[in-house]
C-alpha cells in the first residue's frame, strides 16, 4: 500500500524502485557472505514475479539465519585497541501509530527520529558520506531517505535512480554489504547488521571495491514493525575520530 500510494501521490515508478535492488546487488557481488551475489538489472527486477502489486520478488528482502554483535566501550578502552575509533554523535527513536486509520502511507517514523538525531549530532544530511538504510522492501529505502532529509518528499525516485546509491558511482552510497535485499535479513533484525557495515565504512575496513572515500560520517536507519501501519524507527549518526 505504501508503494502504491507513493506512486499515486508523486509519480514514483517501478523502474525507480528497481534501482535500489540493482545498487544492493552491485555491492553484494563483493560480499562472499551475501545470500544473493548475482548482479541484477532493472529489467531483471521488473521481470521477477509480482508478490504484492506493485512490488516484485526482487523488491523484497531475503530471509536468512544469522546475527550480529557490536561492542561499545569506554574511550580509554578504545584507545588501547589501536583501531580507528567510531563515536556516536546522535541517536533518536520514534513511533508511528495507526491513528485510527487516518494515516499518510507516504512517510515513516524516520521523519521524526531523523531530525532529532541530526539535531543532537549538530549535523545535516549533506554531511553524511554513507548511509545504512533498513531495506525490507525497496519502497522502505525510498521513503526513509526522503524522511531523513536527503531529498524532498516525493523526490526519492529521482534520488535512488541511475546508480546514485552505488559506492564509487553515486553521491549517496547505501548498504555496501548488499543490505537485506541481497546480503542477509536475520530473524527480521536488520538494524544491527546495518550498524556493523557503517562502522566498517568509517574505519576504512569495508571491502576495497565498495569502500567510500573519505568516509568520516555515516548514518544508520532502521525500522521495526509494519511500514504501512504502526512501527518504530531508530536513527543513529556515527563519526570516525581522528
Amino acid at each position: 500500500m505504501c508503494a502504491m500510494r507513493h506512486m499515486y501521490e508523486y509519480g514514483t515508478t517501478s523502474d525507480q524502485l528497481a534501482w535500489i535492488k540493482v545498487s544492493a546487488s552491485y555491492h553484494a557481488q563483493y560480499n562472499t557472505h551475501a545470500l544473493l551475489q548475482e548482479v541484477v538489472s532493472v529489467k531483471d527486477v521488473l521481470d521477477s514475479p509480482v508478490i504484492a502489486d506493485p512490488l516484485h520478488r526482487l523488491d523484497c528482502c531475503v530471509i536468512t539465519d544469522g546475527g550480529g554483535a557490536l561492542i561499545v566501550v569506554n574511550p580509554d578502552v578504545a584507545n588501547s585497541l589501536k583501531r580507528p575509533k567510531v563515536k556516536i554523535l546522535g541517536a533518536a527513536s520514534a513511533v508511528k501509530h495507526q491513528m485510527g486509520g487516518r494515516v499518510d502511507l507516504t512517510y515513516s517514523a524516520a521523519a521524526l527520529s531523523g531530525p532529532r538525531a541530526f539535531a543532537e549530532a549538530g549535523l545535516k544530511p549533506a554531511d553524511v558520506k554513507y548511509v545504512s538504510i533498513y531495506d525490507s522492501f525497496t519502497i522502505t529505502v525510498l521513503i526513509e531517505l526522503e524522511d531523513l532529509g536527503f531529498c524532498e518528499k516525493g523526490r526519492g525516485g529521482v534520488l535512488v535512480s541511475d546508480g546514485n546509491l552505488m559506492s564509487g558511482v553515486g553521491t549517496l552510497p547505501c548498504n555496501t554489504d548488499g543490505g537485506s535485499l541481497c546480503n542477509n535479513h536475520p530473524a527480521n533484525r536488520g538494524g544491527i547488521t546495518r550498524t556493523i557495515e557503517a562502522v566498517r565504512q568509517l574505519r576504512g575496513e569495508a571491502n576495497p571495491a565498495v569502500q567510500v572515500k573519505n568516509c568520516d560520517v555515516a548514518l544508520v536507519q532502521a525500522i521495526g514493525g509494519s511500514l504501512g501501519t504502526r512501527h518504530g524507527s531508530a536513527t543513529l549518526i556515527l563519526e570516525r575520530e581522528g
